[in-house]
């Protein structure tokens, strides 16, 4: 006999939360990596908040929010808490529990600086880092530098000259235009890049990550602004990540734009040895370098960053951020290169 749907659903359930989801589930290694990385900062959140008034959300609560948007390819905030409110297991991932309200989707935007700004984005995924490294996940020697760009939330409508001379002229076409005399209205930290000669240009900024060349985590990241096909900015960043996280003896590989005497030099300084791929021509490293066994092994594993990159802008939805200004995407970038993290560190646990 053909059963028939129930008019009134069960009043009561009896079921916890945390069984719903499955044991086996990547979440739950995900959630209590990240509540062990959060908790060393706790205390550090807790001195952005007040003493009085009413309690807020938690922020653990809205940071593992965060997280699951990059997870699970949400599209905004606003379609976040939406899922948040159908998923049973997005629920349980964010800490709230079966009767528990959620959060309207402007209290993310309201508390991002809150959460990621002062160095806290950075703080974050370098505990995140040091909980890999006491995994003995971080034990190479050799890191990967490489950069990216992000597509900016503006259009080349919005590219003005900085004089005002072409206020009245909505079309731009067969005007010459740099970064040195426009500059976009909608989110001047952008600039008009172009990735290479025959390429099209658009505005963004641009991303740069230092990954371990075993495991492929992300050591480390960044976002400035763009800038021409000389390289300037990579080649700085570069240097300075290296600065930061990097020890005298190690090596640093990265690709062919990276091969110019200010960043063999600039790393020389610092003890750690340069291993960009050799340009064919006016190479600033020695041939004895070039033909060293270190150095083929790490040209080998240069291309560990691209699955970074490629998972960030697809899976992470940052190849067009919706944010404006460089501090924010990189903000956004940072959580990105967490939740990447948080994910390869449980595939390797249930390995």
């Amino acid at each position: 006999m053909q059963g028939r749907d129930k008019v009134q659903s069960q009043l009561f359930g009896t079921i916890p939360l945390e069984m719903v989801l499955a044991a086996d589930h990547p979440l739950r290694k995900i959630r209590a990596d990240f509540d062990i990385a959060f908790a060393r900062l706790s205390d550090a959140f807790e001195t952005s908040y007040g003493t009085t008034g009413n309690p807020s959300v938690p922020t653990s609560v809205l940071l593992r929010a965060f997280l699951l948007k990059a997870l699970y390819s949400i599209k905004s905030e606003r379609a976040l808490c939406e899922s948040i409110e159908l998923n049973v297991g997005y629920r349980w991932f964010v800490g709230l529990d079966w009767d528990d309200k959620v959060f309207d989707h402007s209290t993310l935007s309201t508390n991002r600086k809150r959460l990621f700004g002062s160095g806290a984005a950075e703080a974050l995924l370098g505990e995140v880092v040091r909980l890999a490294s006491s995994r003995r996940l971080l034990s190479s020697d050799r890191l990967v530098v490489d950069g990216t760009q992000i597509k900016a939330w503006a259009s080349h409508k919005s590219f003005k000259s900085k004089d005002g001379s072409d206020e009245d002229k909505p079309n731009f076409k067969g005007t010459k235009r740099s970064n040195k005399t426009h500059a976009s209205t909608t989110d001047p930290d952008s600039r008009l890049l172009r990735k290479g000669p025959g390429k099209e240009s658009m505005l963004c900024h641009l991303g740069h990550a230092m990954v371990d060349s075993v495991s492929g985590l992300v050591r480390a990241c960044r976002v400035t602004k763009a800038c021409g096909l000389g390289g300037e900015a990579e080649v700085v960043t570069a240097i300075e990540l290296a600065e930061e996280h990097m020890r005298r003896g190690q090596f640093l590989v990265a690709d062919r734009g990276y091969d110019t005497p200010a960043f063999v030099e600039g790393l020389k300084a610092l003890g750690i040895r340069a291993h960009p791929r050799a340009r064919k021509k006016n190479s600033a490293l020695h041939a004895r370098t070039t033909k060293s066994k270190s150095y083929e092994a790490g040209l080998k594993r240069r291309y560990i960053v691209e699955p970074v990159f490629a998972w960030i802008k697809d899976s992470g939805r940052l190849r067009q951020t919706k944010l404006r200004g460089t501090e924010k995407v990189g903000w956004e970038l940072h959580i990105q290169c967490i939740a990447y993290n948080l994910k390869r560190m449980a595939i390797a646990a249930m390995a």
